[in-house]
């Protein structure tokens, strides 16, 4: 076998890594318990995990550039606190506006717009470091999320509002006589995602989007206009953090001060896990889905296994590890290939054959 065959195995080996590991986690987890092999238990780790895969698909985006977006969860919870105070009444918690539930939800999403639009202004035009931005906006939206909640849970909210996250698509009869429910908020995340891996793969953004990741200079000279693509991705950023916190807070009919916190680091354990580079430019949403999968039965998993929490923490931790590792490890050897490429023509290169491709 030629080295570029077994390049191109390699390759696809490590990107498609993900749903082997999803595989054999469900085995694992079958085996250890009948409760979790389940159309139940699965059908709600897919409603669980749904805030979340919202707030990867727009971590993905910023990622595949080469950025990041620290502040995503507390713009999720920020933005579920407005939604609350502004629809619930003054019984509950709310500011007693109680306003119509479609124009509430418009709020909240153009508040999440217009803080992934204030990063994206900050660091394109303003220059300041993305990862120090938005760890900043991280703590300064959990601040203010704190100091415009009236100190308990915003409840009952109106039921149009609670339909994304929390209602049932349709119901399913299943062969013991019940029904399952299958809720929007599943559908919701697969189309979510499906949409994101059309934009990504057969778009000009898409591709301008892995270009500026790839090599900045290399897309400047080209023609894209770098600044602007980045602008762009911080504002989906922000748009599926708003979503995300519409997702949580209809699912539990209250929005709290804690909505979203210590959200940031599965949702860039389940980004780098599904194959999005840390160092830009590669990747793919349908790993990224992937890696949303992988957290969501590990979690479930560990919790019916009735592992300790402390274990837990331990899993998830030295699954980013290792998802690093394989990310760094697929770096390195694309940048070996290229260079091996880059001398093979070469008049160094070439007056070597040890160091030309076969």
């Amino acid at each position: 076998m030629d080295k570029s065959k077994s390049n191109k195995i390699f390759l696809l080996f490590v990107d498609n890594l993900i749903w082997v590991l999803v595989v054999l986690a469900l085995i694992v987890f079958s085996l250890i318990s009948k409760s979790f092999f389940t159309p139940y238990n699965l059908v709600n780790i897919l409603l669980r995990v749904a805030p979340l895969g919202l707030l990867v698909i727009g971590q993905s985006f910023t990622l595949i550039t080469g950025n990041f977006d620290l502040s995503s969860e507390s713009t999720m919870g920020f933005t579920a606190m407005v939604a609350g105070l502004l629809l619930a009444s003054a019984e509950n918690g709310g500011l007693g506006i109680q306003m119509n539930p479609i124009l509430g939800i418009a709020v909240m999403l153009l508040v999440g717009v217009l803080i992934g639009a204030f990063n994206g202004f900050a660091i394109t035009r303003l220059k300041m470091n993305n990862f120090i931005m938005t760890v900043a906006m991280m703590m300064v939206l959990r601040g203010a999320t704190y100091a415009i909640s009236p100190g308990e849970s915003i409840s009952f909210l109106p039921k149009a509002f609670d339909w994304l996250g929390g209602a049932a698509l349709f119901k399913l009869s299943l062969a013991n006589g019940t029904k399952l429910a299958i809720p929007v908020a599943t559908f919701f995340v697969i189309l979510s995602f499906a949409i994101a891996h059309f934009i990504t793969r057969y778009r000009r953004f898409g591709r301008d989007m892995y270009a500026v990741g790839s090599s900045r200079p290399a897309a400047e000279t080209a023609g894209i206009d770098s600044d602007r693509i980045v602008f762009l991705v911080y504002v989906v950023s922000g748009f599926c953090a708003a979503l995300a916190g519409l997702l949580d807070a209809g699912r539990m009919d209250s929005a709290t001060p804690r909505t979203g916190a210590g959200l940031i680091f599965p949702v860039q354990a389940a980004a780098v896990i599904g194959g999005i580079s840390l160092f830009g430019g590669r990747g793919s949403m349908t790993g990224a889905f992937g890696g949303v999968l992988l957290w969501g039965i590990l979690d479930t998993g560990l919790n019916i296994a009735k592992v300790s929490p402390f274990w837990i923490e331990v899993s998830r931790g030295a699954l980013l590890l290792f998802a690093m590792f394989i990310d760094a490890l697929k770096v390195s050897y694309l940048r070996r290939v290229s260079i091996r490429k880059l001398l093979a023509t070469t008049s160094i290169g070439l007056a070597d054959p040890a160091r030309q491709l076969e």
